[in-house]
């Protein structure tokens, strides 16, 4: 089994309205939200996966989870675009969901986005190995990719 994390370009706020109006998300979050159902998961994922863009893609087999958290995103990731912006691109509070299992859905307002990518600057570290290379390569071209298009990155983790 495998895992990809899907970048997609589009308005946030177009993304949360329509999530917000799904019935069963409606539902959710006013009975106090919290770990959602996989109905109200799936929603979401799948408004996520059929708005705006896809901007570019990446992932891991399922033994490489904790590598592709914890070490890429918790740590190399975490070093260059900020620990808020690495984290936000896995998993975001949304609509009152806390995202703890499969799939997760997240965001970066294009703001924060610009802010991390000018932080991150055009270097990468030099001492990565050929699988970090490659994962970092991916991440940073659909970050670039939806920061050129001046809109806000929407991803689904699964």
């Amino acid at each position: 089994m495998s895992y990809a994390l899907v970048f997609r370009a589009m308005s946030f706020d177009e993304f949360r309205a329509r999530v917000a109006a799904d019935p069963a998300v409606a539902a959710f979050r006013d009975a106090g939200g919290g770990e959602p159902t996989p109905e109200v998961a799936d929603a979401v994922a799948r408004t996520a996966l059929a708005m705006g863009e896809e901007a570019g893609r990446t992932g891991h087999a399922s033994a490489g989870g904790d590598w592709f958290r914890e070490e890429l995103f918790d740590g190399v990731l975490a070093g260059l675009l900020g620990a808020d912006v690495a984290d936000h691109l896995l998993s975001r509070n949304l609509e009152g969901i806390v995202w703890n299992d499969y799939p997760m859905v997240g965001f970066v307002l294009a703001d924060e986005l610009e802010e991390a990518l000018a932080k991150a600057g055009d270097e990468r570290p030099g001492d990565l190995d050929e699988d970090d290379a490659e994962v970092l390569d991916e991440v940073f071209a659909a970050l670039r990719k939806v920061a050129a298009a001046g809109q806000d990155v929407v991803t689904v983790y699964a």
